[in-house]
């Protein structure tokens, strides 16, 4: 009887201390006898950074882990290249976890339970986040999902999920969009799914534990993740409907949120000198909408900014 192929993807850079505790996590899952398991590594850069990490953990099991570059840098390029290396090596299923993330021990065993219980094609786990240093009270919530497990979802993300390769093999062949090289790029891919019929479900008990570094959660690069989504959305409508009406929509939008963040921020800060606690969550509230403004303008300019271009942690 044949295996079950299953490929666990991971898509790294310049972090390789994270990736060291993500294989870790990943060589120690429950593997059922009936399954063929891999991991692969596709290292997004030019230089091989992590090869000895990779290296390193893969002396020490029987798990064949896979190592692999891709040298054009860009979220897209790298998932692209995880999907052609599954095609490759001709895995039934796909899992994707970020490099930053640690996986608990029935992770892997919970998703494909899913797809079987629920006859999906992806599967969609929870991400518990560990802040090194806690976000700004001014800052969006960690809002949890509280669906039941199989619970039908219109996309995903490339954080905890799991997929048929059916995905990305003919007729549907799917493909993570390179234009996305600012953030989008998964819940793109996952919505083309669902609009397929694409089962995708919500499977709580798959869980992965993210590591967030304090340098992420510090005001600027809150500010400028804000700016970054808020250009991606703007490329997303592009993409979609069409420059003009986008362009239309999301100039009035951009100015009107620059205009109102812009005399909100200056407005607070003056208040806040004074040692209103309340101003000062004001001013970062204002300053986030001044942000989404110089987003959508960016956007619509097409030429947001990187935010993944900045790496945190390590």
């Amino acid at each position: 009887m044949q295996k079950i192929r299953i490929g666990i993807m991971v898509c790294t850079a310049q972090r390789p201390k994270m990736l060291e505790n993500c294989l870790h996590s990943l060589i120690t899952q429950k593997i059922l006898p009936e399954w063929h398991v891999e991991i692969c590594v596709v290292e997004n850069d030019s230089e091989p950074r992590s090869r000895e990490t990779v290296d390193a953990v893969s002396a020490g099991t029987s798990i064949p882990i896979h190592y692999t570059q891709e040298a054009t840098r860009g979220i897209p390029y790298a998932r692209n290249k995880t999907l052609r290396e599954s095609l490759e090596r001709g895995y039934h299923w796909i899992a994707l976890i970020d490099d930053d993330e640690i996986a608990l021990y029935n992770w892997l065993k919970t998703h494909m339970e899913a797809v079987d219980q629920f006859s999906a094609h992806v599967s969609y786990g929870a991400v518990q986040k560990n802040f090194e240093k806690q976000p700004p009270d001014w800052w969006y919530p960690e809002i949890p999902n509280h669906h039941p497990a199989g619970h039908s979802l219109p996309r995903a993300s490339t954080n905890n999920v799991l997929f048929s390769a059916r995905l990305i093999s003919p007729p549907a062949d799917l493909r993570f969009n390179p234009a996305y090289l600012y953030g989008y790029e998964d819940l793109d891919f996952f919505e083309a799914a669902y609009a397929r019929k694409f089962k995708i479900v919500w499977t709580p008990g798959a869980i992965v534990e993210e590591e967030v570094p304090a340098s992420r959660v510090e005001p600027t690069r809150l500010l400028n993740w804000s700016k970054s989504s808020s250009a991606a959305h703007v490329q997303v409508s592009i993409l979609r409907k069409g420059y003009l009406r986008s362009a239309l929509k999301f100039s009035i939008k951009g100015m009107r949120r620059l205009l109102g963040g812009a005399i909100g921020s200056a407005f607070f800060l003056v208040l806040a000198k004074f040692g209103s606690k309340k101003a000062v969550y004001r001013h970062y509230k204002s300053r986030m909408r001044l942000a989404r403004g110089l987003g959508n303008l960016q956007g619509v300019l097409q030429k947001p900014y990187r935010y993944y271009q900045v790496i945190d942690g390590q």
